[in-house]
């Protein structure tokens, strides 16, 4: 097993730990992810801690059914992460660019069409 993966956002206020690299990486092109500077790895919520400092979430409201929410810090404005609406969904993004290069160097990184579901 590998050490968990840590990072913080601009300002050091919000921390995120990971258990290990994720198996590939989404570089989404939808215009909140391009805007937002995503690029998403994908990990239970129950493996991820974000410690420190205080998030706020944004839903989107121009999609016919929205799913989750981004959320970014307070202070510097980093993206960190999203989380499912659904609470039943097991699944949650972490932007992987809080993160050392080096940490995802050799992860896939998947083009995702995502301008195909705005609006």
């Amino acid at each position: 097993m590998s050490d968990p993966l840590s990072a913080t956002c601009h300002c050091g206020a919000v921390g995120i730990t990971i258990p290990a690299a994720p198996d590939y990486l989404n570089d989404c092109n939808c215009s909140l992810c391009v805007t937002r500077g995503g690029l998403w790895g994908y990990f239970s919520p129950a493996d991820v801690a974000i410690t420190g400092g205080e998030t706020r979430g944004y839903v989107r409201s121009d999609l016919k059914e929205a799913a989750l929410s981004t959320h970014w810090c307070v202070r510097c404005g980093s993206t960190t992460h999203w989380t499912a609406l659904d609470p039943a969904y097991d699944r949650m993004g972490v932007n992987m660019r809080l993160f050392d290069p080096e940490v995802y160097a050799s992860v896939e990184i998947r083009r995702v069409d995502g301008r195909s579901w705005d609006g």
